[in-house]
């Protein structure tokens, strides 16, 4: 894939992440855990030779590990949701390659814009960033006093600018790569409303959307052992509950429009049919059974969702929405169960 696609005198590039992702070996995972080994070692070497630990809190330990994991998850589900995205489209090309612009809707798939990304991140650390970090710092002390800032106060300042830079960029294209993929789905010429497996990438998708945000904040809720964290934890929540719902049915929007035009046009000629059977049987040219089977089809029809996914899709995605919570009582119970064992 080309990653400097110019459209409509818009550059779209391959952001920086998914460069580096694509430029190593392995898959995200690993390398999301090797990212987040090495970073560990980084901070606990460093925390060592700098005797950091006599001028640092348990409380701010914590805090900085939590963030070092919230860094590496959010670089690897960013540069994760690029790679899914992009693979979701070319996914599609058995019924999407007779569109006209279905080349250049492949040579976008997981490119952006870099100023909006760069515009994004900066924006989001300044407004969800700075004021993350003056609510959770106690009083009274001054969060931004770099002077009185230990080793590992200096880690969450870091890791709170990229870690709120990947997560800003992580909700954009979310949005933007689902939107694509709905005008896509809307551009195909037909569906068949008996055969939706061609279209399952999209459902897949969608949960990939939903369960990448939701991994969010259950990184976020191992803060949840402090009180102070609370009240930002609770907003947390709520907007990643919103963003991955969002990201669950922004992808499946074009679709649900095709498979609606086209459960309408079959309903319509099972009203038009049962007309001429009907017509037909009051002659006595008709047979009962062609009325019976055309009754059977224009049920079997309306009982197809609009939305193409199941009962178990469901399922999924509202156990997706309580790991936070299991998280949360993960964490408190460690912590309850390391203050039994120290005391």
């Amino acid at each position: 894939m080309n990653s400097n696609t110019t459209t409509l005198g818009k550059p779209y590039r391959t952001p920086w992440t998914l460069r580096a992702y694509d430029a190593l070996p392995g898959n995200p995972l690993w390398i999301g855990i090797g990212f987040t080994i090495g970073l560990l070692l980084v901070f606990f070497i460093g925390r060592i030779l700098t005797e950091g630990a006599y001028n640092s809190t348990s409380d701010e330990l914590r805090v900085a590990i939590t963030q070092i994991l919230i860094t590496t998850y959010s670089a690897s589900a960013y540069a994760y949701l690029l790679m899914t995205a992009r693979k979701t489209t070319h996914d599609l090309t058995p019924v999407a390659r007779h569109i006209p612009q279905w080349q250049s809707i492949v040579d976008r798939a997981g490119t952006h814009p870099r100023w909006v990304l760069l515009l994004i991140g900066a924006a989001s650390y300044l407004i969800f960033g700075v004021a993350a970090t003056n609510a959770t710092t106690p009083e009274p002390t001054n969060p931004w006093d770099w002077q009185m800032w230990t080793y590992d106060v200096y880690w969450h300042r870091a890791t709170t600018v990229l870690f709120v830079w990947w997560l800003a960029c992580l909700c954009y294209v979310s949005v933007v790569e689902s939107a694509r993929l709905s005008h896509l789905s809307e551009n195909i010429e037909s569906v068949d409303i008996l055969d939706l497996g061609p279209y399952q990438p999209l459902i897949r998708q969608g949960l990939t959307n939903a369960l990448l945000v939701i991994g969010i904040v259950s990184i976020m809720s191992l803060l949840g052992v402090e009180s102070r964290y609370w009240p930002v934890l609770a907003g947390s929540w709520i907007m990643c509950i919103t963003l991955s719902w969002i990201g669950m049915m922004l992808p499946l929007r074009g679709i649900r429009k095709k498979i609606r035009v086209a459960k309408d046009q079959e309903l319509d000629w099972c009203r038009q049919s049962l007309k001429v059977s009907r017509d037909a049987l009051k002659s006595g040219a008709g047979e009962q059974q062609s009325i019976a089977e055309i009754v059977a089809y224009k049920t079997m029809i309306e009982n197809i969702r609009n939305w193409p996914f199941d009962s178990p899709t469901l399922v999924r995605f509202t156990l997706f929405l309580l790991i936070p919570i299991g998280s949360w009582l993960g964490g408190a119970f460690v912590e309850r169960g390391l203050d039994f064992f120290l005391s």
